[in-house]
């Protein structure tokens, strides 16, 4: 085994590149989001921020008033009546949502706040599984930045990932579970939007099929319980006043944006040439993606620009929302299941992406958002390392033949019998 030194350990430097974000992000923003709607000298509401809209959602749920939840008045008033604030929030969920949360309404605060981080924590550090080195790769990932950020902030954003990787990992080898993780993933729906175009193009129609009757189940199964009326006012709604906090303005708001979109905006463009620009480098990403999935590539390289395209298509990403481009960052820089390791570059360019969360706090505090480029950066080395593999792809088919002059596996026990008996 090699020795273990800072010179040749790429191990080292992924463990230098955490701690070093995790102690040099820009408190201002983080403390300011964390405690913007609690204080840990209140037992009862330690901040958490976001997990507030999930707490209060799911019990105005128990109490029958899950069809309100779209009403931006009842929705403040429901906060307002719980924390006195109600801190600008708005319920943007869909229904089926609900059917995750609702039980952590008969909780109190910190006892829910804790089980449904515990349960995002497990379902991503789970994601090691997949990995050659399984313990190894679930520790790298429960000490990410984005996993410690995602904790403190409340989000859903450790499920989401564990749903989007488990799912486009695992649909070569079970269709149904992928189609069951891609089924449940809707419930934040703009990170599946390129999966059905990738499922077509393969050709994957058990995770189709999967994954539609999963979908079809939890829409009948919340119409059921919450009102079909929800769905229609979740559409209506999130159209209308309850999608503003979407399309705030905010300075504030726009410094933790990741998307194109977001950095456009921050950079002071207006939103009709931020959104243009959105959607044209979104339509690039496409068309690499596209080329990648019909190219020859490693499974694994078609699969890490199916993440880095989906985050350059999607105009709304916050800076928590990044647990799947993390896994891809880690996968590809450890080297897993790969005959190549990343070079020196794209090895800079994976840990950045690993540490993106707070990369990009530092770079906000210099007036620009690293987010768009690090991905716009990170499709374009994809895009020509699949070229790359496509273009070697022959001489890996035919190391893997065995020739006339290789035993095969069966005849070297034969041999190896043979030995024995002389």
């Amino acid at each position: 085994m090699p020795r273990f030194t800072i010179l040749n350990d790429r191990r080292f430097w992924l463990f230098f590149a955490f701690a070093l974000t995790l102690l040099g992000f820009p408190r201002g923003i983080l403390l300011d989001w964390i405690y913007r709607t609690g204080s840990l000298a209140d037992l009862n509401h330690p901040g958490g921020a976001d997990f507030v809209t999930f707490w209060v959602a799911a019990k105005a749920t128990l109490s029958g008033h899950a069809g309100n939840l779209y009403e931006p008045s009842f929705f403040s008033q429901a906060m307002v009546d719980q924390f006195e604030e109600d801190f600008d929030m708005r319920w943007l969920y869909s229904p089926h949502f609900l059917l995750l949360i609702f039980p952590l309404g008969a909780l109190p605060y910190s006892v829910a706040y804790t089980a449904f981080q515990a349960i995002g924590l497990v379902a991503f550090a789970s994601l090691g599984i997949l990995a050659p080195r399984r313990c190894e790769m679930s520790l790298w990932l429960v000490f990410a930045p984005t996993t410690i950020l995602c904790l403190l902030v409340g989000q859903t954003a450790l499920l989401v990932g564990a749903l989007f990787i488990g799912a486009i990992f695992l649909w070569g080898r079970k269709p149904i579970l992928a189609g069951v993780f891609l089924g449940v993933l809707t419930i934040k729906p703009q990170f599946g939007v390129l999966i059905p175009l990738v499922l077509l193009i393969e050709r994957r129609w058990l995770v189709i099929a999967s994954a539609t009757m999963t979908t079809c189940a939890l829409v009948a199964l919340s119409g059921l319980i919450f009102g079909f009326g929800s769905w229609r006012d979740f559409i209506l709604n999130i159209t209308g006043p309850q999608g503003d906090v979407l399309r705030a303005n905010a300075k504030t708001f726009l410094e933790i944006q990741m998307s194109v979109y977001g950095g456009m905006r921050l950079a002071g463009f207006e939103p009709y040439t931020a959104m243009l620009t959105q959607i044209g480098v979104g339509s690039a990403a496409i068309i690499a993606l596209i080329s990648t999935l019909r190219s020859s590539a490693r499974r694994y390289t078609k699969l890490a620009m199916l993440v880095t395209s989906t985050y350059l298509c999607v105009p709304y990403i916050l800076f928590y929302d990044l647990a799947a481009p993390t896994f891809i960052a880690i996968w590809l820089y450890l080297g897993h299941d790969l005959e190549k390791r990343a070079g020196f570059a794209l090895s800079i360019l994976l840990v950045l992406m690993a540490t993106l969360s707070f990369v990009n706090g530092v770079t906000v505090a210099m007036g620009f958002s690293a987010g768009p480029w690090v991905f716009a950066a990170l499709a374009t080395a994809l895009f020509f390392r699949a070229r790359e593999e496509s273009v070697h792809a022959p001489e890996r088919q035919r190391s893997h033949r065995p020739d006339k002059t290789t035993p095969r596996a069966g005849d070297r026990a034969v041999l190896a019998n043979g030995s024995a008996a002389s």
